[in-house]
Protein backbone atom coordinates (compact mmCIF):
# COMPACT_ATOMS: atom_id res chain seq x y z
CA UNK A 1 0.00 0.00 0.00
CA UNK A 2 1.36 3.54 -0.97
CA UNK A 3 -0.32 6.77 0.11
CA UNK A 4 -0.20 8.85 -3.42
CA UNK A 5 -0.73 12.86 -3.86
CA UNK A 6 -4.16 13.74 -5.80
CA UNK A 7 -1.55 14.99 -8.46
CA UNK A 8 0.05 11.64 -9.01
CA UNK A 9 -3.08 9.28 -8.98
CA UNK A 10 -3.74 8.09 -12.06
CA UNK A 11 -7.27 5.76 -13.91
CA UNK A 12 -7.08 2.39 -13.26
CA UNK A 13 -5.47 3.01 -9.67
CA UNK A 14 -7.21 0.72 -6.83
CA UNK A 15 -7.57 1.83 -3.16
CA UNK A 16 -6.17 0.30 -0.26
CA UNK A 17 -8.45 2.21 1.82
CA UNK A 18 -11.61 3.78 2.34
CA UNK A 19 -11.21 7.79 1.45
CA UNK A 20 -12.32 10.34 2.83
CA UNK A 21 -12.02 14.16 2.47
CA UNK A 22 -10.12 16.14 5.40
CA UNK A 23 -13.35 17.06 6.90
CA UNK A 24 -14.25 13.11 7.47
CA UNK A 25 -16.87 13.02 4.60
CA UNK A 26 -17.00 9.66 2.94
CA UNK A 27 -15.93 9.49 -0.67
CA UNK A 28 -14.84 6.23 -1.88
CA UNK A 29 -14.52 2.52 -0.60
CA UNK A 30 -11.68 0.46 -0.61
CA UNK A 31 -11.46 -1.66 -3.38
CA UNK A 32 -12.85 1.09 -5.93
CA UNK A 33 -10.72 1.47 -9.27
CA UNK A 34 -10.27 5.35 -10.00
CA UNK A 35 -11.74 6.52 -13.52
CA UNK A 36 -10.93 9.76 -14.86
CA UNK A 37 -14.14 12.00 -14.01
CA UNK A 38 -13.63 10.20 -10.37
CA UNK A 39 -10.15 12.05 -10.32
CA UNK A 40 -11.99 15.63 -11.75
CA UNK A 41 -14.53 15.35 -8.89
CA UNK A 42 -11.47 13.91 -5.93
CA UNK A 43 -9.94 17.12 -6.27
CA UNK A 44 -13.04 19.72 -6.20
CA UNK A 45 -13.60 17.94 -2.98
CA UNK A 46 -10.67 18.55 -1.69
CA UNK A 47 -9.47 15.23 -1.06
CA UNK A 48 -5.28 15.22 -1.14
CA UNK A 49 -3.96 11.71 -1.33
CA UNK A 50 -4.97 8.07 -1.21
CA UNK A 51 -3.92 4.91 -0.10
CA UNK A 52 -3.42 2.86 -3.29
CA UNK A 53 -2.65 -0.87 -3.39
CA UNK A 54 0.52 -1.88 -4.30
CA UNK A 55 -0.44 -4.16 -7.18
CA UNK A 56 -2.14 -1.50 -9.17
CA UNK A 57 0.78 0.74 -9.31
CA UNK A 58 3.63 -1.08 -10.27
CA UNK A 59 7.50 -0.83 -8.92
CA UNK A 60 8.63 1.37 -12.09
CA UNK A 61 5.84 4.25 -11.03
CA UNK A 62 6.07 3.76 -7.31
CA UNK A 63 10.42 5.37 -7.88
CA UNK A 64 8.85 7.88 -9.82
CA UNK A 65 6.45 9.32 -7.48
CA UNK A 66 9.71 10.04 -4.57
CA UNK A 67 11.97 12.57 -5.63
CA UNK A 68 15.28 12.09 -7.01
CA UNK A 69 18.45 11.62 -4.01
CA UNK A 70 19.64 14.78 -5.74
CA UNK A 71 16.64 16.62 -5.11
CA UNK A 72 16.44 15.25 -1.84
CA UNK A 73 20.25 16.27 -0.97
CA UNK A 74 19.63 20.17 -2.63
CA UNK A 75 16.68 20.76 -0.53
CA UNK A 76 18.40 19.68 2.52
CA UNK A 77 20.89 21.66 2.43
CA UNK A 78 18.42 24.99 1.72
CA UNK A 79 16.48 24.15 4.72
CA UNK A 80 18.88 23.17 7.17
CA UNK A 81 20.07 26.79 7.39
CA UNK A 82 16.65 27.93 6.54
CA UNK A 83 15.37 25.77 9.99
CA UNK A 84 18.91 26.81 12.25
CA UNK A 85 16.93 28.59 14.73
CA UNK A 86 14.93 25.38 15.60
CA UNK A 87 15.56 22.06 17.09
CA UNK A 88 14.73 19.60 14.07
CA UNK A 89 15.23 16.89 15.95
CA UNK A 90 12.39 17.17 18.14
CA UNK A 91 8.94 16.85 17.39
CA UNK A 92 6.75 18.71 15.72
CA UNK A 93 9.66 20.03 14.27
CA UNK A 94 11.14 16.64 13.17
CA UNK A 95 7.67 15.84 10.82
CA UNK A 96 7.29 19.36 9.64
CA UNK A 97 11.12 18.98 8.25
CA UNK A 98 10.50 15.58 6.62
CA UNK A 99 7.66 16.87 4.81
CA UNK A 100 8.98 20.68 3.73
CA UNK A 101 12.09 18.81 2.43
CA UNK A 102 10.15 16.41 0.19
CA UNK A 103 7.86 19.53 -1.15
CA UNK A 104 11.00 21.31 -1.56
CA UNK A 105 12.48 18.36 -3.47
CA UNK A 106 9.70 18.02 -5.85
CA UNK A 107 10.17 21.78 -6.20
CA UNK A 108 13.17 21.71 -7.40
CA UNK A 109 12.25 18.47 -9.92
CA UNK A 110 9.75 20.60 -11.51
CA UNK A 111 11.85 23.93 -12.11
CA UNK A 112 11.96 26.09 -8.98
CA UNK A 113 15.23 26.75 -7.69
CA UNK A 114 14.72 28.39 -4.43
CA UNK A 115 18.24 29.53 -3.40
CA UNK A 116 19.31 30.93 -0.24
CA UNK A 117 19.00 34.82 -0.75
CA UNK A 118 21.59 36.98 -1.65
CA UNK A 119 20.07 39.95 -0.10
CA UNK A 120 19.33 43.18 -1.77
CA UNK A 121 21.72 45.66 -0.03
CA UNK A 122 19.57 48.15 1.96
CA UNK A 123 19.57 51.38 1.18
CA UNK A 124 21.84 53.87 2.49
CA UNK A 125 19.66 56.27 4.80
CA UNK A 126 21.07 59.59 6.60
CA UNK A 127 21.15 59.36 10.38
CA UNK A 128 17.68 60.21 11.41
CA UNK A 129 15.75 60.40 14.61
CA UNK A 130 15.13 57.60 17.12
CA UNK A 131 12.43 54.93 16.39
CA UNK A 132 8.80 55.87 16.64
CA UNK A 133 6.44 55.50 19.74
CA UNK A 134 3.34 53.48 19.42
CA UNK A 135 0.94 56.63 19.17
CA UNK A 136 3.13 58.29 16.78
CA UNK A 137 2.90 55.24 13.96
CA UNK A 138 -0.94 55.11 14.25
CA UNK A 139 -1.35 58.83 14.00
CA UNK A 140 0.05 62.01 12.65
CA UNK A 141 0.16 63.79 8.76
CA UNK A 142 -1.05 60.33 7.32
CA UNK A 143 -3.87 58.88 9.64
CA UNK A 144 -2.89 55.02 9.03
CA UNK A 145 -5.67 54.01 11.29
CA UNK A 146 -7.98 54.78 8.81
CA UNK A 147 -9.82 51.80 6.61
CA UNK A 148 -10.45 51.76 3.37
CA UNK A 149 -13.88 53.35 2.72
CA UNK A 150 -15.89 50.12 1.12
CA UNK A 151 -15.49 48.34 4.55
CA UNK A 152 -15.80 51.08 6.37
CA UNK A 153 -19.20 51.16 5.38
CA UNK A 154 -19.86 47.29 5.16
CA UNK A 155 -19.22 48.11 8.94
CA UNK A 156 -21.83 50.45 9.19
CA UNK A 157 -24.24 48.66 7.37
CA UNK A 158 -23.76 45.69 9.34
CA UNK A 159 -24.23 47.61 12.87
CA UNK A 160 -27.80 48.43 11.40
CA UNK A 161 -30.59 46.09 13.31
CA UNK A 162 -32.16 45.64 9.84
CA UNK A 163 -29.63 44.69 7.48
CA UNK A 164 -29.92 42.39 5.08
CA UNK A 165 -27.46 40.44 2.59
CA UNK A 166 -29.18 42.36 -0.26
CA UNK A 167 -28.05 46.03 1.19
CA UNK A 168 -23.89 44.78 2.22
CA UNK A 169 -23.83 43.17 -1.74
CA UNK A 170 -25.13 46.17 -2.80
CA UNK A 171 -21.94 48.29 -1.34
CA UNK A 172 -19.71 45.54 -2.15
CA UNK A 173 -20.32 45.68 -5.27
CA UNK A 174 -20.03 49.17 -6.17
CA UNK A 175 -16.11 48.36 -5.56
CA UNK A 176 -15.69 46.29 -8.92
CA UNK A 177 -12.37 45.00 -8.61
CA UNK A 178 -12.99 43.75 -4.85
CA UNK A 179 -16.17 41.86 -5.88
CA UNK A 180 -14.13 40.17 -8.15
CA UNK A 181 -11.48 39.17 -5.63
CA UNK A 182 -14.45 37.96 -3.16
CA UNK A 183 -16.08 36.13 -6.22
CA UNK A 184 -12.59 34.42 -7.14
CA UNK A 185 -12.34 33.21 -3.32
CA UNK A 186 -15.78 32.03 -2.39
CA UNK A 187 -15.18 29.89 -5.70
CA UNK A 188 -12.03 28.92 -4.44
CA UNK A 189 -11.32 25.38 -2.96
CA UNK A 190 -11.70 27.39 0.49
CA UNK A 191 -15.16 27.19 0.92
CA UNK A 192 -15.49 24.40 -1.62
CA UNK A 193 -19.54 25.17 -2.35
CA UNK A 194 -20.99 23.27 -5.07
CA UNK A 195 -22.14 25.13 -8.02
CA UNK A 196 -21.15 28.59 -9.45
CA UNK A 197 -21.37 31.68 -7.21
CA UNK A 198 -21.44 34.56 -9.42
CA UNK A 199 -23.41 37.23 -7.41
CA UNK A 200 -22.16 39.05 -3.76
CA UNK A 201 -25.43 38.81 -2.43
CA UNK A 202 -25.05 34.92 -2.92
CA UNK A 203 -22.32 34.49 -0.91
CA UNK A 204 -22.69 36.88 1.88
CA UNK A 205 -26.20 34.20 2.46
CA UNK A 206 -24.00 31.52 1.94
CA UNK A 207 -20.81 32.56 4.11
CA UNK A 208 -22.43 35.57 6.59
CA UNK A 209 -21.91 39.09 6.94
CA UNK A 210 -19.19 39.06 9.54
CA UNK A 211 -16.70 36.78 7.52
CA UNK A 212 -17.37 38.00 4.32
CA UNK A 213 -16.90 41.86 6.05
CA UNK A 214 -13.55 40.43 7.07
CA UNK A 215 -12.57 38.85 3.55
CA UNK A 216 -12.90 41.74 2.26
CA UNK A 217 -10.78 43.90 4.81
CA UNK A 218 -8.04 41.42 3.72
CA UNK A 219 -8.50 41.59 -0.06
CA UNK A 220 -8.66 44.98 0.36
CA UNK A 221 -5.35 45.61 2.08
CA UNK A 222 -3.57 43.65 -0.38
CA UNK A 223 -3.76 46.31 -2.78
CA UNK A 224 -2.65 49.33 -0.03
CA UNK A 225 0.61 50.03 0.97
CA UNK A 226 2.13 50.79 -2.36
CA UNK A 227 4.51 53.75 -0.86
CA UNK A 228 6.87 50.45 0.46
CA UNK A 229 9.82 50.79 -0.57
CA UNK A 230 10.66 47.15 -2.21
CA UNK A 231 14.78 47.42 -1.03
CA UNK A 232 12.86 46.77 2.48
CA UNK A 233 9.97 44.44 1.70
CA UNK A 234 9.01 42.36 -1.48
CA UNK A 235 5.16 42.81 -1.51
CA UNK A 236 4.33 39.91 -3.80
CA UNK A 237 6.28 37.73 -1.26
CA UNK A 238 4.68 39.31 1.84
CA UNK A 239 1.02 38.62 0.98
CA UNK A 240 1.96 35.03 -0.85
CA UNK A 241 3.44 34.69 2.93
CA UNK A 242 0.30 35.56 4.23
CA UNK A 243 -2.31 34.02 2.00
CA UNK A 244 0.02 30.64 3.06
CA UNK A 245 -0.42 31.72 6.57
CA UNK A 246 -3.78 32.02 6.70
CA UNK A 247 -4.63 28.56 4.49
CA UNK A 248 -2.46 26.85 7.27
CA UNK A 249 -4.51 28.51 9.81
CA UNK A 250 -7.53 27.78 8.94
CA UNK A 251 -6.64 24.27 8.29
CA UNK A 252 -5.12 23.82 11.78
CA UNK A 253 -8.25 24.96 13.06
CA UNK A 254 -10.53 22.41 11.32
CA UNK A 255 -8.74 19.76 12.35
CA UNK A 256 -9.42 20.89 16.00
CA UNK A 257 -12.65 21.39 15.14
CA UNK A 258 -12.73 25.27 16.43
CA UNK A 259 -15.47 28.14 15.95
CA UNK A 260 -15.74 30.09 13.30
CA UNK A 261 -12.50 28.47 11.13
CA UNK A 262 -13.02 30.93 8.34
CA UNK A 263 -11.80 33.72 10.65
CA UNK A 264 -8.47 32.10 11.39
CA UNK A 265 -8.17 32.44 7.28
CA UNK A 266 -8.58 36.16 8.14
CA UNK A 267 -6.13 36.23 10.69
CA UNK A 268 -3.61 34.61 8.59
CA UNK A 269 -4.11 37.49 5.91
CA UNK A 270 -3.21 40.06 8.54
CA UNK A 271 -1.13 38.73 11.03
CA UNK A 272 1.70 40.61 9.38
CA UNK A 273 -0.15 43.97 8.99
CA UNK A 274 1.65 45.63 11.73
CA UNK A 275 5.40 45.51 10.05
CA UNK A 276 3.95 47.32 7.33
CA UNK A 277 3.24 50.04 9.35
CA UNK A 278 6.65 50.33 10.50
CA UNK A 279 8.20 50.29 7.12
CA UNK A 280 5.98 52.58 5.89
CA UNK A 281 6.17 55.50 8.62
CA UNK A 282 10.07 54.45 10.00
CA UNK A 283 11.91 53.10 6.93
CA UNK A 284 15.04 54.28 8.29
CA UNK A 285 14.93 53.06 11.47
CA UNK A 286 13.33 49.90 10.24
CA UNK A 287 16.43 49.58 7.90
CA UNK A 288 18.43 49.19 10.73
CA UNK A 289 16.79 46.47 12.36
CA UNK A 290 16.55 44.53 9.16
CA UNK A 291 20.39 44.72 8.98
CA UNK A 292 20.85 43.42 12.90
CA UNK A 293 18.48 40.80 11.92
CA UNK A 294 20.85 39.61 9.16
CA UNK A 295 24.01 40.14 10.47
CA UNK A 296 22.93 38.27 14.08
CA UNK A 297 20.75 35.70 12.39
CA UNK A 298 17.80 36.71 14.69
CA UNK A 299 13.78 36.61 14.16
CA UNK A 300 12.72 39.87 12.50
CA UNK A 301 10.68 40.61 15.27
CA UNK A 302 13.37 40.37 18.04
CA UNK A 303 15.33 42.30 15.75
CA UNK A 304 12.34 44.85 16.37
CA UNK A 305 12.60 44.88 19.45
CA UNK A 306 15.85 45.46 19.80
CA UNK A 307 16.34 47.56 17.41
CA UNK A 308 12.71 49.81 17.82
CA UNK A 309 11.56 49.05 21.44
CA UNK A 310 8.59 47.31 19.98
CA UNK A 311 7.30 44.81 17.21
CA UNK A 312 4.84 44.42 14.39
CA UNK A 313 2.37 42.21 16.61
CA UNK A 314 1.69 44.81 19.21
CA UNK A 315 1.73 47.18 16.11
CA UNK A 316 -0.82 45.09 14.39
CA UNK A 317 -2.88 44.14 17.63
CA UNK A 318 -3.23 47.90 17.85
CA UNK A 319 -4.36 48.70 14.67
CA UNK A 320 -6.55 45.56 14.59
CA UNK A 321 -8.53 47.13 18.26
CA UNK A 322 -8.67 50.37 16.41
CA UNK A 323 -10.36 48.47 13.42
CA UNK A 324 -12.72 47.50 15.78
CA UNK A 325 -12.11 43.99 14.37
CA UNK A 326 -13.22 40.63 16.81
CA UNK A 327 -11.65 40.06 19.52
CA UNK A 328 -10.21 36.54 18.15
CA UNK A 329 -8.68 38.30 15.28
CA UNK A 330 -6.85 40.91 17.41
CA UNK A 331 -5.60 38.02 19.88
CA UNK A 332 -4.25 36.12 16.35
CA UNK A 333 -2.71 39.34 15.41
CA UNK A 334 -1.06 40.18 18.78
CA UNK A 335 0.25 36.90 19.74
CA UNK A 336 1.41 34.78 16.70
CA UNK A 337 4.80 35.30 17.75
CA UNK A 338 5.07 35.42 21.61
CA UNK A 339 1.59 33.73 22.41
CA UNK A 340 2.45 33.60 26.33
CA UNK A 341 1.16 37.30 25.74
CA UNK A 342 -2.23 36.26 24.73
CA UNK A 343 -2.28 33.92 27.69
CA UNK A 344 -1.89 31.28 25.10
CA UNK A 345 -4.89 31.43 24.12
CA UNK A 346 -6.01 28.60 21.04
CA UNK A 347 -6.26 31.72 18.61
CA UNK A 348 -2.83 32.84 19.00
CA UNK A 349 -1.46 29.07 19.32
CA UNK A 350 -3.14 28.00 15.83
CA UNK A 351 -1.73 31.94 14.81
CA UNK A 352 1.91 30.96 15.70
CA UNK A 353 1.86 27.22 14.50
CA UNK A 354 0.41 28.76 11.23
CA UNK A 355 3.19 31.15 10.51
CA UNK A 356 5.80 28.81 11.25
CA UNK A 357 4.45 26.09 8.71
CA UNK A 358 3.98 28.67 6.29
CA UNK A 359 7.76 29.76 6.72
CA UNK A 360 9.28 26.42 6.84
CA UNK A 361 6.98 25.31 3.59
CA UNK A 362 7.31 28.48 1.68
CA UNK A 363 10.12 29.69 -0.25
CA UNK A 364 8.87 33.21 -0.10
CA UNK A 365 12.12 35.22 2.03
CA UNK A 366 10.67 38.21 4.32
CA UNK A 367 13.76 40.49 4.92
CA UNK A 368 15.39 37.53 6.53
CA UNK A 369 15.66 34.06 5.59
CA UNK A 370 15.48 32.00 8.75
CA UNK A 371 12.03 30.15 9.92
CA UNK A 372 11.18 31.99 13.18
CA UNK A 373 11.50 29.57 16.10
CA UNK A 374 8.76 27.30 17.82
CA UNK A 375 7.40 27.48 21.48
CA UNK A 376 6.85 24.38 22.34
CA UNK A 377 4.14 25.50 25.14
CA UNK A 378 2.01 27.06 21.96
CA UNK A 379 2.36 23.33 20.52
CA UNK A 380 1.48 21.64 23.08
CA UNK A 381 -1.62 23.72 23.79
CA UNK A 382 -2.95 22.38 20.64
CA UNK A 383 -2.72 18.73 20.81
CA UNK A 384 -2.40 18.46 17.27
CA UNK A 385 -1.63 14.69 15.79
CA UNK A 386 1.28 14.63 14.40
CA UNK A 387 -0.01 12.71 11.60
CA UNK A 388 -2.13 15.14 10.50
CA UNK A 389 1.34 17.66 9.69
CA UNK A 390 1.82 15.70 6.11
CA UNK A 391 -1.78 15.78 4.85
CA UNK A 392 -1.78 19.72 5.87
CA UNK A 393 1.25 20.34 3.80
CA UNK A 394 0.03 18.59 0.94
CA UNK A 395 -3.68 20.24 1.31
CA UNK A 396 -2.40 24.01 1.90
CA UNK A 397 0.51 23.13 -1.15
CA UNK A 398 -2.31 22.02 -3.77
CA UNK A 399 -4.89 24.88 -2.44
CA UNK A 400 -2.40 28.09 -2.29
CA UNK A 401 -1.78 27.51 -6.30
CA UNK A 402 -5.52 28.23 -6.47
CA UNK A 403 -6.14 30.97 -4.05
CA UNK A 404 -3.50 32.95 -4.77
CA UNK A 405 -4.77 33.73 -8.10
CA UNK A 406 -7.88 35.39 -6.23
CA UNK A 407 -5.41 37.94 -4.93
CA UNK A 408 -3.77 38.49 -7.94
CA UNK A 409 -4.20 39.27 -11.62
Amino acid sequence: MALIYIDDLLEGMVLAEDLYTVSGRFVLAAGCTLKQDQLTQLKQWGVIEASISDESIGEEYARLLEPGQEFVDRAGGYLLRRFILNDIGSEPLATLYRHALWLFARRLERGLDPTLPSYVKLPEFTQGPGPLSLPQLLKGEIDVVSLPSVYNRVLEIIECPDVSSAKIADVISKDANLTLRLLRLVNSPLYGFGGKIDTVSRAVSLIGTNELSSLALGVTLVKTFQSIPSELMDMNSFWRHSIRCALFARTIADHLKLDGVEGYFTGGLLHDIGRLIMIERMPEQYAAAIQRAREERLPMYRAEQLCLQLDHTIVGKTLASKWRLPAPLVRMIGGHHSPRLANYSIESCVMHAADLFAHGCGYEILLVNEVPELQQKAWDELGLDLALIGPTVRLVEQEFRQIVNAFFD
